[in-house]
């Protein structure tokens, strides 16, 4: 939620506290970008993307574990299709169907390992905020979010407006019986 919402409402983050700090500037299809470093607490880290003109958040960016591991055959091509966050590896050549238990042992051993390595390995989350617009008193949302894993988009989402302080009747949380 906190990388969701960051782009948004970077400021009011009291209930989570956050620590900012400057790491540059990079080029970015909107223009250019100043880069903030974000610290939470425990592992929490992520960098911010912010326009230099406009003052309007572009992107978040962090970095996590693999999700899963997909072996291939040697020499044989990666899948098509890939789970988002899965880690694509060549796996070790299997042994004969005469080999001996030692021999299974060890590609056992070592297809582990290589799961576990694998696991390691970072890959790149995206948040892209984009389509911003005035919802009122001088307050500009984006109305386009796109989600990326290792550089594919695995879901955009569009919204149609927003309400600001709109009031909600509380009959709606009323328990239906």
């Amino acid at each position: 939620v906190v990388r969701l919402t960051l782009g948004m409402f970077a400021a009011s983050f009291s209930s989570y506290p956050l620590t900012f700090a400057a790491a540059g500037q990079a080029e970015a299809p909107q223009g250019k970008a100043d880069i903030i470093d974000v610290k939470g607490a425990g592992n929490f880290g992520l960098r911010f993307f912010i326009n230099s003109e406009t003052h309007l958040p572009i992107m978040v960016s962090w970095t996590m574990p693999a999700t899963s591991v997909v072996f291939t055959e040697p020499g044989q091509p990666a899948p098509e299709t890939v789970p988002p966050g899965s880690v694509v590896v060549q796996a070790p050549p299997r042994p004969s169907l005469t080999a001996t238990k030692e021999e299974q042992d060890k590609y056992a051993k070592d297809v582990q390992e290589l799961r576990k390595k694998a696991l390691g390995k970072p890959v790149e989350y995206r948040l892209y905020y984009a389509d911003y617009r005035d919802v009122g008193n001088g307050l500009r949302f984006p109305f386009r979010l796109r989600r990326a894993i290792a550089g594919e988009t695995v879901e955009e989402t569009n919204f149609d407006g927003f309400r600001i302080n709109a009031r909600i009747d509380p009959r709606k949380f009323q328990v239906v019986k």
